[in-house]
């Protein structure tokens, strides 16, 4: 940190200065938000700062159990430096207790130890190995901005060794939603290390369901008609281990999984006297608050989608086990998503009847994709319902990521104007009850929760114009607006674990390049293309046209191929488009300005003792 003071004494110099920590309330920050809302609460006892050979250590007790811990150590500026190094740490070994003040102060020891740059050296390689893991450029400079911010916060928000990453991240300030929330924001957070090709930062959340499986679902039973929020779960952790090419840990540590969530539904299957199954009441996420329906669409495209990952992973080692024909059974039997006038229904007796900021009942076709949008029937359906949910009541109650949902949704069936389009309202305009600060942070209620998840689901949306891979199809610009006539991406991620590199140039697709990891069954689908294209790197036998704009290739484990249209000759590379001066630098708060307006919880003193 650099240091000028701005006050002299009187002979003229520059006056001292010094650190002081001040701790935090100690309250749990909803109590803080909502003081009396939470009965019978204790708010926990203040921190006492003590010394530790030297270094300063501030221990916060917790009545629940453990505690956490804060220890420093500051080096003041050289002669002829204003420079100032302090060394923080923060530790919680939650649930034991007497030990985050021992981890922390032997952190700042370390940090000291090793000295500045080579701490600095060391972050920096860590950021300079991070960013070429793949790369998009795009001919919308706020967008491509943001999208490139969205991987900065997630890399600081998350490390393969440590918890899952909550509503706020690392950046963290008093809010009433200090944890993970299950019915949407920790599923939106967890898309964007698979098709970036950061899987690693995206393992923790894997850790913690496979590490704490049966008391999260002990949870949901106990609340039975929330079940859904543990199944949309659960397709995050297969997610993952598809874009892994993982069928080993699907088999293994997923389909287990499944298999108890599928029991843990079982109680809400109704059998219907004509043969058909039908749903017992659920919730819809935040639909009238949190009421349960019968036949919520959210559930039911969450049990078809379950079901039918099931039969998939169960046969792939071609011996299915003995109740994968009763999971063929109910799947065929369950009852049909309730559709009306406007589309997709929130249950079979509830329409959506009113601005509703979650897109919880058009799961079926993003993500989980249960509904094709290659199907025109499905098409059609999901454009009706998608332009329903945002035009009914002028889309008064919608929120972020009522934006990037619906920008996800459109890219899904191929919309990339619709969906450009709704992306650039969310990042320039109003976005209904909700804002999006200058330093990207999403904030609602007032603008004074930040959550992550968000503006993430956000970026996503964007690689999603370029790259898709859904229904074992790996999609080079399949929504790609017409007036984008140049874009490109190296190395984003797929299902099967392919990394998949391609430049659209002049309106039209000049190259793909793919690399297998897993060997898995490779299906690419280029919308511009007609024809049989150049192959380098493999016999040209190996790639098979299908249909119009989709081939089939040969491509084994570790193998790469390129392909372009024939007759073109000129093969582009990839790199940044070029943008205008005013389009640089376009977020965060600039030198002489400011936010206007108080824009977070005012953080209560400590109590007194």
């Amino acid at each position: 940190i650099e240091i000028t003071s701005t006050e002299t004494t009187s002979d003229g110099q520059p006056a001292p200065w010094r650190w002081e920590f001040l701790p935090g309330n100690p309250a749990t920050p909803p109590e803080q938000v909502f003081p009396g809302n939470r009965p019978g609460y204790v708010t926990n006892p203040n921190p006492p700062r003590t010394n530790h050979q030297g270094v300063p250590r501030c221990v916060q007790p917790r009545h629940a159990r453990g505690d956490n811990a804060t220890a420093w150590l500051e080096q003041k500026p050289s002669a002829g430096s204003r420079t100032a190094v302090l060394y923080v740490s923060t530790a919680n070994e939650v649930p034991a207790a007497d030990r985050s003040a021992s981890v922390a102060v032997a952190d700042v020891r370390s940090a000291a130890s090793a000295g500045l740059p080579a701490l600095v050296a060391g972050h920096r390689a860590w950021w300079h190995a991070f960013y070429p893991r793949s790369f998009l450029t795009l001919p919308d400079a706020r967008m491509e901005a943001f999208y490139w911010i969205q991987l900065y916060k997630f890399a600081s928000a998350s490390r393969p060794e440590a918890p899952p990453v909550d509503n706020t991240g690392p950046f963290f300030r008093v809010t009433q939603w200090p944890g993970l929330w299950w019915n949407l924001n920790v599923q939106l957070t967890y898309w964007l290390p698979n098709a970036s090709n950061h899987l690693d930062l995206g393992r923790n959340l894997i850790t913690e369901i496979d590490q704490n499986f049966d008391g999260l679902l002990a949870s949901f039973v106990r609340q039975r008609a929330k079940i859904g929020d543990f199944a949309w779960v659960m397709h995050n952790h297969w997610l993952f281990h598809r874009h892994a090419g993982d069928w080993t840990a699907l088999r293994d540590s997923w389909l287990p999984k499944a298999r108890a969530v599928l029991e843990a539904y079982r109680p809400l299957l109704r059998p219907q006297t004509d043969g058909r199954i039908d749903l017992a009441p659920t919730e819809s996420p935040e639909y009238h608050g949190f009421r349960s329906y019968p036949n919520s669409s959210y559930n039911l495209a969450l049990l078809r989608w379950l079901l039918a990952s099931m039969i998939e992973v169960d046969a792939r080692d071609g011996s299915p086990s003995p109740e994968a024909a009763e999971w063929r059974a109910t799947l065929d039997k369950l009852a049909p998503f309730p559709v009306d006038a406007n589309g997709i229904m929130i249950a079979g007796n509830q329409p959506v009847d009113k601005s509703h900021r979650h897109y919880s009942h058009l799961l079926g076709l993003y993500p989980l994709f249960v509904l094709d949008p290659d199907s025109p029937a499905d098409r059609e359906l999901v454009k009706k319902s998608v332009e329903h949910w945002h035009k009914i009541e002028n889309g008064k109650e919608l929120a972020g990521y009522s934006f990037t949902g619906a920008a996800a949704l459109y890219a899904a069936f191929g919309a990339g104007e619709q969906a450009r389009d709704i992306l650039r309202t969310f990042l320039t305009g109003s976005i209904g009850i909700s804002k999006l600060l200058p330093n990207t942070l999403y904030v609602e209620s007032g603008n004074l929760n930040p959550v992550i998840e968000t503006p993430l689901s956000a970026a996503v949306a964007t690689s999603e114009l370029l790259f898709q891979s859904w229904g074992d199809k790996l999609r080079v610009f399949p929504a790609t607006p017409a007036d984008w006539p140049d874009a490109s991406f190296h190395q984003l991620r797929a299902q099967g674990a392919f990394l998949v590199s391609a430049v659209r140039a002049e309106g039209r697709t000049a190259w793909v390049a793919i690399e297998s990891e897993a060997g898995e069954p490779c299906v690419l689908k280029v919308p511009d293309w007609r024809g049989r294209p150049e192959v380098f790197g493999l016999p040209g036998r190996d790639v098979v046209e299908i249909a119009p704009g989709e081939y089939r290739i040969a491509l084994a484990k570790g193998q790469r191929v390129l392909l372009r249209p024939e007759r073109v000759k000129i093969s582009p590379p990839i790199r940044p488009l070029p943008m205008a001066d005013p389009d640089r630098n376009l977020y965060g708060v600039k030198r002489g300005q400011g936010l206007t307006g108080q824009q977070a919880w005012p953080e209560r003193p400590l109590p007194k003792e």
